[in-house]
């Protein structure tokens, strides 16, 4: 036990965690965990951001492509609310990230006396983004509060969790004890429901598997993929679930679905129909939701095996056959031990089931065509963009018609945690959180897509990339317009148009003012050396790409 203050206890207890990065901006609220922070530099890497809503999406885009909690850290008030966009993504993308933030003195604390950045019920408005926000009192208190946030993030569904601590709290000494590392094993789902899932998978004859966000958060894909084949059972993700088995394996089905009210086309889309034929479908860690299931044409399927790392989301949209609750990882490595002794659990090789295994791969193709035949345009410049990067290349999405007719449908993934866009919607994330995926595997080729109204929510962060070395490549699809938004009144408004034009700044000349690269592009042929280039820069690159009559114009 040592005599320490609640701050120095704070640092130190991250520091315990295996934290080696801290996202966020320094405040006067905050000086005495700076002051802390100074000590450990060589272990924790400070990166300090233009915007306290860029500091949540950066900390979200460290821990979505690492796997481990990301942090960051805010003063009171308003940078407390500025974090609160970067929060939400965050909680709808079930990412573990931690914030923690300043508040008035203690004894001033919630009295509405009139202190510097006061504000009413902060605590209530951090608990509508996160799963827990908790404040300290007492300096002894900070090392215990990082554990229980660390041992959450194992033991349980992976959302943000907030840390309160008044600036006079983080001055106090107290004797304490810092913490080890918190290890918690990833709970496993009950025996007995293993045994009735593996019993109807080996049954099944058109089994299918449906893969979500929850396999990345617990690095699940190789267990994934062992048993898809093993089922010979074709696998569809959803938009987040992206490279949960690698997009050109021959049970790939990419994506299901779409986008709300934004079908690619007019066509039957043979990822639906061959969905609804199936007569078992194992969901591994996804909510079905209304927006990527219901909504998408998935009917109940006659058996459902519905895998999540907790109950409540299970039989909202669709009643499960078999509920099993717990890590996505440790729960497929029980399924596969209790398949491997089935009779008949073997399908890849099963005589009886190679009309089945043909049919996936007709399946295959029609997809490929309907893609080619709805999004011509689209399915080339993703192809062109694939093509140029590494296969273990890191993709960063926004709220865009680029992601939403152009990466999610055509963009192929092949890694666990290596396709990041929005969950819950917020326009902005696509810079900051490839500067946060950056700073978590610098060895990694990062690319940003996104659009001209989507990039200029967090533009400022071009300065933190060009300051702490962070160097993504950002794709601008720049048709001077919320192009997305322009879609749907000329789609659904017959021609309508109010709003949605944008006078852009030229983001070449202002990438250059921040001391980053900036090309200017107007073909796909001049997108793809320009990109060459830019993947061996030694800084943030912007590729201004111009598209005057929309990104499914573009040649």
């Amino acid at each position: 036990m040592a005599r320490m203050t609640a701050a120095r206890a704070l640092v130190e207890s991250l520091r315990a965690q295996g934290v080696d990065t801290i996202f966020g901006i320094i405040s006067s609220h905050t000086m005495e965990i700076f002051d802390a922070l100074y000590d450990h530099q060589d272990a924790i890497r400070f990166i300090s951001t233009r915007h306290e809503q860029a500091a949540a999406m950066m900390a979200d885009g460290y821990a979505r492509v690492t796997g481990k909690p990301g942090v960051c850290l805010t003063s009171t008030g308003p940078g407390a609310a500025n974090s609160m966009g970067g929060l939400g993504e965050a909680y709808d993308a079930s990412s573990p990230v931690l914030t923690i933030t300043s508040t008035a003195e203690e004894q001033l604390y919630e009295r509405g006396l009139g202190t510097i950045h006061e504000t009413k019920n902060q605590l209530d408005m951090l608990g509508t983004v996160t799963q827990r926000s908790v404040h300290i009192s007492r300096p002894e208190e900070a090392p215990e509060q990082v554990g229980v946030a660390f041992a959450l993030f194992q033991g349980g569904r992976q959302r943000p969790i907030a840390i309160e601590i008044p600036s006079d709290v983080q001055g106090q000494e107290a004797d304490m004890n810092v913490p080890g590392a918190v290890r918690i094993a990833a709970p496993a789902a009950d025996p007995a429901a293993i045994e009735a899932a593996a019993e109807i998978l080996s049954a099944g004859r058109r089994v299918g598997v449906m893969a979500g966000t929850g396999v990345h958060r617990s690095g699940a894909g190789r267990e994934l993929t062992r048993m898809a084949e093993r089922l010979g059972a074709p696998v569809f993700t959803t938009a987040n679930g992206k490279g949960a088995i690698a997009e050109d394996h021959p049970l790939s089905l990419g994506m299901y679905g779409g986008e709300y009210n934004f079908p690619p086309g007019g066509l039957e889309d043979p990822r639906q129909t061959f969905a609804n034929s199936l007569d078992v479908l194992l969901v591994a860690g996804s909510s079905l939701s209304y927006f990527r299931a219901k909504s998408q044409g998935l009917r109940q399927p006659p058996q459902l095996i519905h895998l999540d790392i907790d109950a409540a989301p299970m039989d909202r949209w669709y009643e499960a056959t078999v509920r099993l609750v717990g890590d996505a990882r440790t729960v497929l490595e029980q399924l596969n031990g209790a398949l491997e002794g089935r009779k008949n659990s073997d399908k890849s090789v099963n005589s009886i089931e190679q009309g089945f295994a043909a049919e996936v791969q007709t399946v295959r193709e029609r997809i490929r065509k309907y893609k080619r035949k709805t999004l011509p345009n689209e399915t080339k410049i993703m192809e062109a963009i694939r093509e140029a990067t590494d296969r273990d290349a890191v993709f960063v999405g926004d709220v865009g018609v680029c992601n939403h007719r152009g990466a999610n449908y055509c963009l192929e993934v092949y890694e666990e945690r290596s396709y990041l866009i929005p969950a819950w919607g917020g326009l902005g994330f696509g810079l900051p959180a490839a500067a946060g995926a950056k700073a978590g595997v610098p060895e990694r080729q990062v690319i940003c897509i996104t659009g001209d109204g989507g990039f200029q929510f967090n533009i400022q962060e071009l300065g933190t990339c060009v300051q702490y070395g962070l160097h993504p490549v950002v794709i601008v699809f720049n048709d001077d317009a919320w192009g997305l938004l322009r879609y749907y009144q000329k789609s659904q408004g017959g021609g309508r148009y109010i709003a949605s034009d944008l006078r852009n700044p030229d983001f070449t000349r202002l990438a250059e003012a921040y001391g980053a690269r900036g090309e200017q592009v107007t073909s796909l042929p001049e997108l793809v050396q320009a990109l060459e280039r830019a993947l061996l820069a030694e800084t943030v690159s912007v590729i201004d790409v111009k598209t005057p009559v929309g990104f499914a114009s573009f040649k």
